[in-house]
């Protein structure tokens, strides 16, 4: 990796920075700054929300976070639940568990914060953030660029991925996409809700692209290589040690997402039905397809580029104020192949404005439906592309002569 200088950036990304060159350096050191304080408070969000919910080291009923948020503030004081839930968590530290969310916070936790005000500092801290968000509509782009960095993934997020897949593979079926760089891959550790802790925590992404990418035929099995990068050191050890299967549960109703649901992981390995869902048993070559390290795509990248042919970043550029998207979105720009594509779902209408001025502007987007009902349940996708000319694509065998894209 390489951190990421002024000199790297085009005029456009410097007029847009608003920053001189001499400036640069102190910026990139604040966000570094930043961005480590916000992924403290983010796994202390999901020690908070793990002692809420997990069933592993307590027989006493789970707390819901946005419930325990709103007693919380509503009343002024810790409920009498959560306290006891903390005092049970503090003495399952001292006492040799098989849950691995309990033997990392075991591993990880300094004996400053494995005290009761540690807890309830951070307990106070996590429930008036999420207090704001479910009811007093702070949910906008702005809470999220200030709250902590989390982890949370679930695997419905890869459904909008599979349909910008099927989408690149329909505009140019002799597409191939081998080389791919999948940024904040996520790992189901300890949600804000919802949490299910009868298994390991896990990380889906991946996995559900790389099963996109060959049954699409839009990847060689042989040449397919996924790398992740996240700033979390938790996330990146996950993939230290290949997962031999993944539990995969369908929550959304959606028509067409349950036909995706059905067929997901068929490419990778084999599955077998449990209720509501399935468990997946991952081929030994889907696996070991995956590697990961750590890697913050504000402030550093790849240099000489890799040139992806794939980079993904979905539900992590909402977490990035002007500046910090900017930086992303130069180093993610730098990282692509000529021809190469960019994934996300992040709709703000700088991310259009700033890839436009770095050279690689969206060429297509959608929105995919999970549920339907009163309340539907939308998510979406955006595929940028460098702006190379398109002579220069057919030369260099990257575009078929006849396709228009």
């Amino acid at each position: 990796m390489w951190p990421v200088e002024f000199r790297d950036l085009n005029p456009a990304a410097r007029a847009m920075l608003g920053v001189s060159a001499e400036e640069f350096p102190p910026l990139v050191r604040s966000i570094e700054a930043r961005t480590a304080a916000r992924l403290r408070d983010g796994e202390a969000d999901h020690l908070i929300f793990y002692i809420l919910q997990s069933s592993r080291f307590t027989h006493r009923p789970r707390i819901e976070p946005a419930l325990s948020a709103r007693e919380y503030v509503e009343k002024g004081k810790i409920p009498a639940a959560a306290e006891t839930r903390m005092r049970d968590f503090l003495k399952a530290l001292d006492r040799p568990a098989a849950d691995e969310r309990l033997a990392w916070f075991r591993q990880t936790l300094a004996a400053p914060q494995r005290a009761p005000a540690y807890l309830r500092a951070q307990y106070a801290r996590a429930m008036r953030s999420l207090y704001g968000k479910e009811f007093e509509g702070g949910a906008g782009s702005a809470w999220y660029q200030t709250r902590g960095h989390s982890s949370d993934t679930r695997i419905e997020s890869s459904y909008a991925l599979w349909n910008a897949l099927a989408v690149l593979k329909a505009r140019d079926p002799a597409l191939r996409l081998q080389r791919v760089l999948i940024v904040g891959p996520g790992l189901d550790f300890a949600p804000r809700t919802d949490l299910i802790d009868a298994y390991p925590p896990q990380s889906y992404q991946p996995y559900a692209v790389e099963d996109a990418l060959l049954s699409l035929g839009l990847a060689d099995p042989a040449r397919l290589r996924i790398h992740c990068v996240d700033i979390n050191p938790r996330v990146v050890a996950s993939f230290t040690k290949s997962p031999a299967h993944l539990i995969l549960f369908r929550e959304w109703d959606d028509p067409d997402y349950r036909q995706y649901f059905d067929r997901l992981g068929s490419a990778i390995g084999s599955a077998r039905p449990i209720p509501n869902g399935k468990s997946l048993d991952l081929s030994r070559a889907a696996a070991a397809r995956v590697t990961a390290a750590k890697l913050n795509v504000i402030t550093e990248r790849y240099d000489p580029s890799p040139g992806y042919d794939l980079i993904v970043a979905t539900n992590v550029l909402v977490y990035f104020d002007r500046r910090e998207l900017l930086l992303a979105l130069a180093n993610i720009r730098a990282m692509l192949a000529p021809g190469g594509y960019f994934i996300h779902n992040e709709t703000r209408p700088e991310v259009e404005a700033m890839s436009s001025a770095l050279g690689f502007p969206p060429v297509q987007g959608g929105t995919v439906r999970l549920s339907t009902g009163p309340r539907p349940l939308f998510d979406s996708f955006v595929i940028q592309q460098p702006s190379v000319h398109l002579q220069e694509l057919r030369e260099r065998k990257l575009l078929r002569p006849q396709s228009r894209f």
